[in-house]
């Protein structure tokens, strides 16, 4: 098979990024979007901003899977939110044929396998990349690095060679690896951040400059990794310079490149953007979540995540957005859930 169209569902940010990069490289593209956002694109064009560029692109935009033809040769580009996973799934399959190609864009470990059960051809997408979607009909993105692209489980096929080489001449810099959940277990160590990002109301690059955050982002990481280590997951960095506190110091170290970014080139991860609108749901369960389970699991506790699970779900539940903890009230939060030392035998 090779593929001919590219059906991006849950295009919000990241979708619309990836969509509109690939329609204006020459690909067949088409955005499955919100209504509000559906209808904005197909009366203006999708505004597409990057550090360089402001482009208008004529990209194909529905409400609804029932407004498009399936047809021989179509991808899913998976790009809903985790906790929409199983809604989308369904939706999709009463469209399109088992054999159809599914690729998950998306944060966390658990979504290819409710894909797999009712397509047969899954592809885990690291992305590394941050957007947003400031007004319907238009995105920025505001950081990028790159993609990677593998099957589900494991390996490569030609698929992902096209869609490897389509994302490139698009613009999204793409690598096919062979253990693509591996790698999206690195990544979810380092979205272990986005709920403290959001929680405290800073922004990627405003984060990257504070050393007292830095310090919360190495810890938050830290215990991430010490549950993987115990339930004997090995997470991979495609970029060959794992482990990813070394990345975040790398970051530190430019503090003073980040500072003072405009408003429109900050990079604020999906979850900061949910409690910033006032969405009902976050991916929480899926990214820190996923942490405090393993760690109960297997024995290893998990104050920070478990602090931040909370201030999401109460940030959610008082529906006053971003920045409800400071870092000094954080702090205090995970002091609460640290399990108390036990006196030492020893004399």
């Amino acid at each position: 098979m090779t593929i001919q169209r590219y059906l991006v569902y849950g295009a919000g940010a990241v979708g619309s990024v990836v969509g509109g990069l690939l329609h204006r490289a020459g690909c067949q593209v088409c955005l499955v979007a919100r209504p509000a956002h559906a209808a904005a694109i197909a009366a203006r064009g999708l505004r597409l901003e990057t550090a360089t560029e402001k482009l208008t692109l004529d990209v194909p935009a529905v409400a609804g899977l029932s407004e498009i033809e399936p047809a021989e040769g179509d991808a899913i580009l998976l790009c809903v939110k985790a906790t929409q996973t199983a809604a989308a799934v369904a939706d999709l399959a009463r469209y399109f044929p088992p054999p159809t190609p599914a690729f998950c864009l998306q944060n966390g470990v658990a979504n290819e396998a409710v894909v797999a059960e009712r397509f047969a051809n899954v592809y885990p997408v690291l992305v590394l990349f941050n957007a947003v979607l400031p007004e319907p009909g238009r995105v920025a993105l505001t950081i990028m690095d790159f993609l990677a692209v593998g099957r589900f489980p494991s390996g490569t096929d030609a698929l992902t060679a096209q869609v490897a080489a389509d994302f490139a001449a698009a613009g999204l810099p793409t690598r096919e690896h062979p253990d693509a959940m591996a790698v999206k277990w690195g990544k979810l160590i380092g979205n272990l951040n986005n709920a403290l990002l959001a929680v405290t109301d800073y922004y990627w690059q405003k984060a990257f400059a504070d050393p007292d955050m830095l310090a919360l982002m190495r810890e938050v990481m830290d215990e991430g990794l010490r549950v993987l280590a115990a339930a004997g997951v090995s997470p991979a960095d495609v970029t060959g310079r794992f482990d990813i506190r070394a990345q975040v110091e790398a970051f530190a170290a430019q503090r003073v490149e980040f500072a003072n970014v405009p408003p429109e080139q900050r990079g604020y991860p999906s979850m900061w953007q949910d409690l910033r609108f006032r969405r009902p749901e976050t991916e929480i369960a899926y990214l820190n979540g996923e942490i405090v389970r393993l760690g109960e699991r297997h024995g290893v506790p998990t104050p920070i995540n478990r602090a931040l699970v909370a201030a999401i779900e109460e940030s959610i539940r008082t529906g006053q957005g971003v920045g409800q903890f400071p870092l000094a009230r954080l702090r205090e939060r995970i002091a609460r859930q640290t399990p108390a030392r036990q006196p030492s035998d020893a004399p």
